[in-house]
């Protein structure tokens, strides 16, 4: 017997669910000011390539609030989400709180005063305290400043807002235990208390001991156990950190082969929802040199 619409819609839904939601695909744009000089460029060129998500550094000083909501809007009419970015070593310390609560209060803001297609649709914090003098000489004492300041941030998002949070953090988090605690790391405790986590897994191969996909993998099964989400992340933006960091010198060609190889190893895992590429402008120099 043949299916009427609402029968046809429900098989729909069931396939897609049983599939699970599509993968995501982001990356960073930290030169900001190009978003009103090369606005449907960047739309252009992320579509092409299937970005899902585009993490947008928040830079008040330049940019109007009226651009952030031009572009945001282009982008969803492709599809595409846009997540406020913003972050600093410095803000993993007690004492540069205030720069955080400026951050968010913006964000706030500035999505109760525009349309709903113009609203950001999350949170995206870049902090890395580990790369600060503090971290060397006494790093317990700065985790546990940087603990508190997130701590801070659950508070003040998650009592107001239903704003997303995701946090850049390197692919090493799961080594590093929380102070006073045993066999308790960053990572678990990052994503017990926020939406997702994307790994800064920079490796320019996805496979081996010291590849992407081995680099991810304990991460992505915490995220799985605690059904929260991954997004794996990989560099080709020239790199001083070492060839096997970035893809750079391979290009987008190679970067593209080697994220199929990690997205089919890790679908099986609930906790994995994509990857992301960092270096936009690398990107874009690369892809265009390989596709003239």
């Amino acid at each position: 017997m043949a299916l009427g619409i609402a029968g046809i819609i429900a098989v729909l839904l069931i396939a897609y669910f049983a599939q699970g939601a599509p993968m995501q695909k982001g990356t960073w744009i930290w030169d900001t000011p190009t978003i009103m000089s090369e606005r449907e460029q960047i739309i252009a060129f992320a579509k092409q390539n299937d970005v899902t998500d585009i993490y947008l550094y928040i830079d008040r000083q330049k940019v109007p609030a009226k651009e952030y909501a031009l572009f945001i809007k282009a982008a969803a009419r492709k599809g595409i989400r846009v997540e406020a970015l913003a972050g600093d070593p410095s803000w993993g310390l007690k004492d540069n709180r205030q720069s955080i609560q400026e951050f968010i209060e913006w964000v706030k803001s500035y999505n109760v005063n525009v349309n709903k297609e113009e609203r950001f649709s999350g949170i995206h914090l870049d902090i890395e305290p580990y790369l600060l003098p503090e971290w060397k000489d006494d790093k317990n004492a700065t985790l546990e400043e940087w603990l508190s300041n997130m701590e801070f941030v659950a508070e003040e998002i998650h009592s107001s807002d239903r704003l997303k949070i995701a946090f850049d953090l390197p692919f090493w988090i799961n080594g590093i235990e929380i102070p006073g605690y045993q066999d308790y790391y960053l990572s678990t405790w990052i994503l017990k208390r926020f939406d997702t986590l994307v790994l800064m897994d920079y490796r320019d191969f996805a496979q081996g001991d010291d590849g992407i996909i081995a680099n991810a993998l304990d991460v992505v099964k915490e995220a799985s156990a605690l059904r929260k989400s991954v997004i794996v992340g990989v560099d080709i933006s020239e790199s001083k950190e070492g060839s096997k960091t970035t893809f750079y010198e391979e290009g987008s060609r190679k970067m593209d082969d080697e994220l199929r190889i990690t997205k089919d190893q890790l679908k099986t895992y609930e906790g994995f929802k994509g990857v992301a590429v960092h270096g936009f402008p690398a990107w874009v120099a690369s892809y265009q040199k390989e596709n003239p």
